[in-house]
């Protein structure tokens, strides 16, 4: 991780192997599941963590890739046409369902990477050891926070939207009291996703 209060972890050689593999075949291991190696209760939760994210990330993949393939007609933009879509999921991200400050910013992308160090044993046996090293540049990872960013980021396009075609815009009535109140809420569901991802950002606990 790249927070200097994260420790980095050089857990237990997980298994020997009579024959030292090779590069192409070091197993694919998940940093952060390495640096919680022995404790079995941040293991459950980091697990559930990435339940979360992938399915928030298999449904906003959708839309990403939608935004990608749209061409624009008569002036018409992406958060114009999928503003339903754009909503429903903010709206999922700001239920009180969860409680996004407790989630920790190393739990939401990837702050570090898995490195193998070489050494003999007493046969003289070339064996790897797996460590964690912490980034330089932090990646997606497990694209949660990044995710919750997009979203942020699509919803406060589609207000900027109402702002300019007036409040009557999302009103199937064009009825200015109607999207009055829906400019309200989705004002406070942007607030409430800032508040979410400013807490991630600053929660380096470990």
């Amino acid at each position: 991780m790249n927070d200097s209060n994260t420790p980095e972890k050089k857990p237990e050689e997980i298994q020997e192997t009579a024959e030292s593999p090779s590069a192409e075949e070091l197993p694919e291991l998940d940093a952060t599941e390495l640096m919680l190696h022995g404790n079995l209760a941040a293991q459950i939760r980091y697990s559930m963590i990435k339940g979360l994210a992938e399915a928030l990330d298999e449904k906003a993949q959708l839309l990403i890739e939608a935004e990608s393939n749209f061409e624009p007609q008569e002036g018409e933009t992406f958060a114009e046409i999928a503003l339903p879509e754009i909503e429903a999921m903010a709206q999922c991200l700001t239920d009180e369902w969860i409680d996004f400050s407790k989630i920790r910013y190393w739990e939401s992308c990837q702050t570090a990477e898995v490195e193998w160090e070489e050494f003999k044993d007493e046969n003289g046996e070339v064996k790897r050891m797996p460590y964690t090293k912490a980034l330089e540049e932090v990646k997606d990872g497990n694209r949660l926070l990044a995710n919750l960013e997009q979203t942020r980021n699509w919803l406060e396009q589609v207000h900027l939207l109402h702002e300019q075609k007036g409040m009557g815009w999302v009103s199937p009535h064009g009825c200015p009291e109607d999207g009055q109140h829906a400019y309200e809420a989705r004002r406070i569901c942007i607030e409430k996703l800032n508040q979410s991802i400013d807490s991630i950002r600053s929660n380096f606990d470990i």
